[in-house]
């Protein structure tokens, strides 16, 4: 019977067949997962036997096993990262129907538990210009990587991952790797005129990394520093992830495929449940637009 594949069978096809076509980050994610998953559930076990209670069990376990990357083992782990394992497990069971190893998914209805009120600070288009006013009391890359975070709304991953070969200042647009994209999407957008301009006064050549030499780490401690030198008041979680929240807000009005587009989002639902906010402002101006229907 097709429902007698184990564990370690589905979760073995899935990373060879599936897994190496996704971006790094979440490759990484799902050899991590499916260790954990193998590890609490058993790997010998009939996949299809499944059952709500050890989709709970595993995010009890999960909570108590804590952070495993390098320097945090042990530290505590939220819902939000519980619930990605678990939607993880969901998905590999989804594949399993389709690929002909299960008849049924048994974790179908199961309720994943998910942060109540997730922290997503947006940084105002005054807070920036505090920023940008600050920024040559920094190192110039700084100033770059600000610039292009707030007109590309890009991750600052693919920011540190940009390459001079990737600019084309010519013709006014961005190349983005789908090898350094977090969701694995290679495409392309267009260049504002602070974009380019910011671009213009630090050129490169060839692969050279247009932030060359800055790490993430290095990256996040700029933007704190920025932030003091500005004097803006300390707000959890508002670092460089905030202006790509800022450009899905701002640019609220383009049309829902061009703003994912723009700020490389896959999936429209991420931008309007994740990243914009409820604005008062634009339900009025919606409202004050509305025609009234002639008979």
């Amino acid at each position: 019977h097709r429902e007698a594949v184990t564990l370690v069978a589905l979760f073995d096809n899935y990373l060879r067949e599936v897994t190496p076509t996704k971006s790094p980050g979440k490759q990484r994610h799902d050899r991590l997962a499916t260790g954990l998953i193998l590890r609490v559930l058993g790997g010998n076990r009939p996949a299809g036997g499944l059952t709500h209670r050890d989709a709970a069990r595993y995010a009890a376990e999960r909570r108590r096993i804590g952070d495993l990357r390098a320097g945090k083992t042990g530290a505590a782990v939220g819902l939000r990262q519980v619930a990605y394992d678990l939607r993880f497990l969901r998905a590999v069971m989804n594949w399993g129907i389709g690929a002909g190893w299960l008849d049924r998914n048994p974790l179908t209805g199961y309720f994943i538990q998910e942060e109540p009120s997730p922290r997503r600070p947006v940084f105002t288009e005054e807070q920036f210009q505090k920023l940008l006013a600050v920024a040559d009391q920094l190192p110039v890359a700084f100033r770059v990587l600000l610039v292009l975070a707030h007109d590309t709304g890009h991750r600052i991953g693919a920011l540190l991952a940009l390459g001079w070969s990737d600019v084309d200042l010519t013709a006014g647009r961005i190349r983005w790797r789908a090898a350094s994209d977090k969701i694995g999407w290679e495409h392309t957008t267009p260049l504002t005129a602070a974009a380019r301009a910011v671009l213009m006064e630090a050129p490169g050549i060839g692969d050279a990394l247009v932030a060359r030499g800055v790490s993430r780490h290095l990256a996040r401690d700029w933007m704190e520093r920025a932030q003091q030198l500005a004097g803006l008041a300390p707000e959890k979680g508002r670092g460089w992830h905030a202006l790509r929240r800022q450009f899905a807000n701002e640019l609220r009005h383009a049309p829902l495929r061009d703003l994912c587009d723009l700020g490389g989002w896959r999936n429209p639902q991420t931008v309007v449940k994740c990243y914009q906010r409820p604005s008062e402002e634009a339900q009025r101006a919606a409202l004050d637009s509305r025609k009234v229907l002639q008979a």
